[in-house]
């Protein structure tokens, strides 16, 4: 599994097209080379964002942004995958119109005609699903539902969500497999009962076998993930990317050995 950043994780600064540059020159100093685009403002060209990646000697693999803001914004999203050269278009969440059986069948539909698009524009559909998206819709799994009835789109699983759903990360990995093409590395602890988010693998989450299920199925990509922090920004991601490379290096010294 290649490890890489959510950009996400830097939205408040990425507003102007030089924050954008020094936000693509810090994480290359990182040693990140690879990425999952979201949240950096509309107000910046796709050429600006990708002019500033190949600077850095970056590459994006996938867009992300909710089901509706993607749709409102298609265009933009066609083409900074495009100039990327990335592979998956990636939408967020059940809108809540869609949470009844009806609802399901007609977000299959959207999704299936969206899908249909992005194949003729040589890109390929991905689901991420937020926690409430695991909750039953009568008596049905809505992701479930979704993968079973979206044989052409793939699963962007946040293990974060998947955990907060009250679910096993580790099973949920094994159940979709095949059908996942990234997920999401982050972590929290509680403080004073109030959830704070910190650098992947400094919280509350154990991780063991979420990263081992990753890498017997051969999910291709990890991301870490951080949008709230209580110091440097750069600083919690490179942390967060530093523990991730080092546990896929480990497990995979293991295998070579064991």
């Amino acid at each position: 599994m290649i490890a890489g950043i959510q950009v996400s994780s830097f939205k408040p600064v990425l507003t102007t097209e030089e924050e954008v540059r020094i936000a693509f020159r810090k994480m290359r100093e990182m040693g990140c080379d690879t990425v999952q685009l979201q949240r950096i403002d509309f107000s910046i060209a796709p050429e600006v964002i990708v002019q500033a990646m190949e600077a850095e000697k970056i590459r994006s693999v996938s867009t992300q942004d909710f089901y509706d803001t993607v749709l409102e914004h298609r265009e933009y999203f066609i083409r900074l995958n495009q100039l990327c050269k990335s592979q998956w278009v990636c939408v967020s969440g059940i809108p809540d119109r869609c949470l009844c059986p009806e609802g399901l069948e007609m977000y299959v539909r959207e999704l299936s005609v969206f899908a249909e698009e992005l194949k003729e524009q040589g890109l390929k559909l991905c689901f991420h699903p937020r926690h409430f998206d695991f909750r039953p819709v009568g008596q049905t799994d809505p992701v479930e539902y979704l993968m079973e009835n979206l044989p052409e789109a793939e699963l962007c699983l946040d293990l974060y969500h998947v955990n907060h759903a009250g679910m096993s990360m580790e099973e949920t990995i094994r159940k979709y497999r095949g059908k996942i093409c990234m997920v999401h590395f982050k972590d929290y602890r509680k403080d004073e009962g109030r959830e704070v988010l910190v650098p992947a693998g400094q919280g509350e989450t154990d991780w063991s076998g979420a990263l081992r299920a990753c890498v017997e199925t051969g999910v291709p990509y990890g991301f870490v993930e951080q949008e709230r922090w209580n110091g440097d920004p750069f600083l919690c991601l490179k942390e967060g990317f530093d523990w991730l490379k080092e546990n896929l290096e480990n497990m995979g010294s293991a295998r070579e050995t064991g």
